[in-house]
């Protein structure tokens, strides 16, 4: 027995206008909430972040100065890992970090590590070698 296709062509309009007007909500409008919070994080990221530094050398150096934009962190040396609590600006811009490090006569060329933890997003470090007992960086870190 076959049902009547009338019924069936409307039932079936039914079901189409029941699932596409949740759907039309979720792909349709613009949540005013999720504009207001893209606008506050905006507003974090020109202020700047708060971030964890860390400083880590194979060979204790003589001299040591690490600077984030024009802002001086540390121009002294203590234990290793040295170690702040430090703001960076727009880290999704990028940020630059200027490391000088300068070490004792008859030091073999050794490493110097620099470890960057942003609040909210994952850390990154970069190692350097120095070269006749020096070093003079600049390093990049990038978060996308």
């Amino acid at each position: 027995m076959r049902g009547f296709p009338p019924i069936q062509i409307i039932l079936l309009c039914l079901m189409f206008v029941v699932l596409a007007v949740p759907l039309s909500q979720l792909t349709g409008t613009v949540n005013v909430a999720k504009a207001k919070e893209a606008t506050a994080v905006k507003g974090v990221e020109e202020k700047g972040v708060k971030a964890l530094v860390r400083v880590r050398y194979a060979h204790k150096p003589v001299k040591l100065s690490v600077k984030i934009g024009e802002k001086e962190q540390i121009a002294g040396i203590e234990d290793t890992p040295l170690e702040w609590r430090s703001s960076l600006p727009s880290p999704h811009d990028g940020v630059d970090v200027f490391v000088q490090a300068t070490w004792p006569e008859g030091t073999p060329d050794t490493a110097l590590t620099l470890e960057v933890e942003p609040d909210g997003l994952a850390s990154r470090s970069e190692t350097r070698w120095s070269s006749g007992g020096s070093m003079d960086e600049v390093i990049t870190f990038i978060w996308k």
